[in-house]
């Protein structure tokens, strides 16, 4: 629960506030962004929200915090919030919430299908979650970018029967993880693309759903937090550019974004250059 003892300074006088549990993960921005503002260090209120659409997104960037750095004077009915989540994005593609503070924040994706219905990486375990997901048909499988974003990945498996899909260099992560691939080649597992992406870590791959969707992870990362090679993520970054047909980027740190049709390779290649640019 957010202390507002510890207000960071220089947030808006009024009811939301963010306390200095916060990290900066951006979550609270990617979800209210007319009301949550970057000083560098933390978020802070920038501006309290007013309207009924702004007060709803500002709620929800509470429930997903993983800090549990946002909080409120007033006393708030938050059902209407709880229900938003998972949070329609595209066609079947949802965000779960409730980030999880063992990612650093990190987003979860729900992937409903036809025949089969995803998580990508893992957010918090919660009631309120779990009930939703059981709505929408359940959990077959589990995929797992990389190491850092597991989460209660083994608890949403345990309950839903699903199976987690993860490489062998992160298994150590989930060392009860049902599929678990091996190798630098791109894999089909259900519906799903799997393509080995090293370069954060050693074992990080992303998932590419039905040609227009690709789920990244911490792919996109900087240098900065490039742990296992910067090279090797240049290069698995390149090999990018052969997926002509996607039109949205699903990213583990960092908001969602449309791609429009036949640019990502474009996309790609200026990524790359900008990349070399820091060798």
């Amino acid at each position: 629960m957010a202390d507002a003892t510890r207000r960071v300074p220089g947030g808006a006088d009024g009811d939301f506030f963010v306390d200095t549990n916060c990290i900066n993960c951006g979550v609270s921005r990617h979800y209210a962004p007319d009301t949550f503002g970057d000083d560098g260090a933390h978020a802070f209120v920038r501006r309290q929200p007013s309207s009924k659409a702004e007060i709803l997104a500002a709620q929800m960037a509470l429930l997903a915090c993983p800090m549990a750095a946002i909080g409120t004077a007033q006393k708030h009915d938050l059902r209407r919030a709880r229900e938003s989540f998972p949070l329609a994005l595209a066609q079947g593609v949802f965000v779960t919430g409730y980030n999880d503070r063992s990612s650093y924040g990190a987003h979860s994706y729900f992937i409903q299908g036809e025949d089969e219905n995803w998580l990508v990486d893992a957010p918090r375990f919660t009631k309120d979650l779990v009930d939703k997901i059981a709505a929408l048909g359940g959990l077959d499988y589990i995929f797992l970018t990389h190491r850092d974003d597991v989460a209660a990945a083994h608890e949403y498996a345990a309950h839903f029967g699903a199976r987690r899909v993860i490489h062998a260099f992160e298994k150590d992560a989930q060392p009860g993880a049902e599929i678990v691939l091996k190798g630098s080649g791109n894999h089909d597992v259900g519906s799903a693309r799997i393509i080995f992406t090293p370069g954060h870590t050693r074992g990080h791959m992303v998932l590419l759903w039905r040609g227009k969707c690709l789920f990244v992870g911490d792919h996109f990362a900087s240098r900065q937090v490039s742990w296992y090679s910067w090279p090797a993520q240049i290069e698995s970054t390149e090999k990018l550019r052969a997926l002509t047909a996607v039109e949205w980027v699903f990213p583990g740190h960092g908001k969602w974004f449309p791609v429009p049709p036949g640019d990502f390779p474009d996309f790609i290649a200026d990524k790359v250059r900008k990349m070399n640019a820091q060798r």
